[in-house]
């Protein structure tokens, strides 16, 4: 199974999620499945206290049931809903469920991945489950093939480093100058606004996002780009490589963007 699930946007920039294993969602659901006890026994005793009250046996027992029903089945699907993919044990572990693209999840999703849960449940303590998330190499168990979800851990949250540096950038692009401190010359203002649209949208969103991006990735993304780059670029290319060609050209389009 990869350790990895790759999204690209449509500006062509790829991140990366790591993919939640086995293990640390066995653990997660050793707190939720705990919660989700005393929520049913809360419930079952709430219809049954409701029917006390009225005097009607009957009625104690048929909303002792239905408050069940309800708390088994809505226990995920309405966490999941409301808290952006997680529950009280995936938040613990720092795992999410998101869409196959990296969106949050909608209660459609949330519901369906959950209704699911039975099958993957069989024959016990997630057997199918865990077949399935084996075999398939993606990290999904069947709720999540059938609702398109995937589980991935979080990511730590942003250093005060990248704030900086995403501030300096946006000041950089009102002023209407090249990270660094570099002005555009006529020249490279007028190659920047002749730039492809498709080419222009990935340097726009690799200049904001850079920040933010490891050094693998933006390596990686500059080797895909070096055809374009050669040809735009073919100097500094030549001499520094295609990462720096991306920097340069990233930080034209920032510019001029301002």
């Amino acid at each position: 199974m990869s350790d990895d699930l790759v999204v690209t946007t449509p500006e062509r920039v790829s991140f990366d999620y790591q993919l939640a294993g086995p293990g640390s969602r066995f653990l997660a659901q050793l707190i939720d499945f705990p919660l989700q006890v005393v929520a049913l026994a809360a419930s079952v005793l709430l219809g049954l206290g409701v029917g006390a009250l009225t005097g009607n046996g009957l009625l104690a027992e048929v909303l002792g049931v239905i408050f069940g029903f309800l708390t088994i089945w809505g226990y995920y699907p309405v966490i999941e809903t409301l808290w952006g993919g997680q529950t009280l044990g995936k938040h613990i572990f720092g795992l999410r469920v998101v869409g196959d693209r990296g969106e949050p999840i909608n209660w459609v999703q949330a519901l369906l991945r959950n209704l699911v849960r039975l099958v993957d449940f069989m024959p016990g303590l997630y057997g199918i489950g865990l077949v399935v998330l084996f075999l398939n190499g993606r990290g999904k168990r069947l709720g999540d093939l059938a609702a398109g979800t995937v589980v991935v851990r979080e990511k730590g949250g942003v250093s005060l480093t990248r704030l900086v540096a995403l501030s300096e950038l946006g000041e950089q692009r009102h002023q209407g100058v090249a990270p660094g401190g570099a002005e555009l010359s006529p020249q490279e203002r007028t190659a920047v606004r002749q730039l492809d649209p498709e080419l222009r949208a990935f340097l726009e969103a690799y200049a904001v996002r850079r920040p933010r991006l490891e050094e693998w990735r933006r390596a990686q993304l500059a080797q895909r780009a070096a055809p374009a780059l050669g040809r735009l670029l073919p100097d500094l290319t030549a001499a520094s490589g295609p990462q720096a060609a991306l920097d340069r050209l990233a930080d034209l389009v920032a510019a001029d963007a301002g």
